[in-house]
């Protein structure tokens, strides 16, 4: 029987993904760079299972774009979030943002017009192919996108959180990552930008990518995190030269 995947959403809050696309941005403006550079920009030692969530998230919102392989720069639409004049710019730009992730489009259009609690969303979230544990990840970054969105004029009202969901959300205010504090296998958790790195930390494996190579480390007995592995690794492999490296 073939495993059942969850759409493809973005691993954090628009929020969290703008602040990191900004700390790109200060550093580089709409330069090309490399995205181990890109990685290392938002606090990171370079690509890693972590980091490449967190860049993968950019994309999906549109702050962030491949250009080639292993390049990428920040796009137009983060610049206007970051500098948009009238704040009516900045406001279309964000919603823009907040809406170009395929399932998160997918739920504002849905409904359109109502204003369902968390729980209509969710179910419309599983209807669409989620597994429970991929439909309460969408939902907590969805519900938080959706905050963001309120609070900066962008008309919407969807999903109205309860209380453990609000207290849950990517809020920095919750997060203990702000000082650059090494996570259980000596990664470099999100730095000060904000970035909340808790949905990849339920998994022990992870890799890093330096100018020795790539390196392994972790265990699990975890099926599911074994493919949830193997995912990263692909999309890690769609970056590096093809042939054997000369040493």
């Amino acid at each position: 029987m073939a495993r059942m995947r969850s759409p493809n959403f973005p691993a954090t809050s628009l929020e969290d993904a703008v602040k990191a696309a900004k700390s790109i941005y200060d550093k580089n403006r709409q330069a090309i760079i490399m995205r181990d550079d890109a990685a290392k920009d938002i606090g990171y030692t370079g690509l890693t299972g972590r980091s490449m969530q967190v860049l993968g998230a950019l994309v999906q919102y549109d702050l962030l774009e491949n250009t080639s392989k292993g390049e990428c720069r920040v796009t137009q639409t983060a610049e206007e979030i970051f500098h948009g004049i009238p704040d009516r710019a900045k406001q279309a730009a964000l919603r823009k943002a907040g809406h170009a992730p395929t399932l998160f489009k997918s739920v504002f259009e849905r409904f359109e017009g109502e204003v369902p609690g968390e729980n209509a969303v969710r179910s419309f979230l599983i209807q669409s192919g989620c597994t429970n544990d991929g439909a309460d990840k969408a939902l907590k970054n969805f519900l938080a996108t959706n905050r963001y969105l309120e609070v900066n004029g962008v008309s919407e009202s969807y999903g109205q959180p309860n209380q453990d969901h609000a207290e849950s959300s990517t809020d920095v205010n919750d997060m203990e990552d702000s000082k650059m504090e090494p996570s259980q296998h000596g990664e470099q958790k999100s730095p000060a930008t904000g970035v909340d790195t808790s949905f990849w930390n339920h998994g022990e494996l992870d890799f890093s990518l330096s100018s020795a190579g790539l390196t392994v480390a972790g265990k699990t007995n975890s099926a599911s995190d074994l493919h949830a592995f193997i995912k990263k690794l692909e999309a890690l492999a769609a970056l590096l030269p093809e042939g054997k490296t000369e040493h």
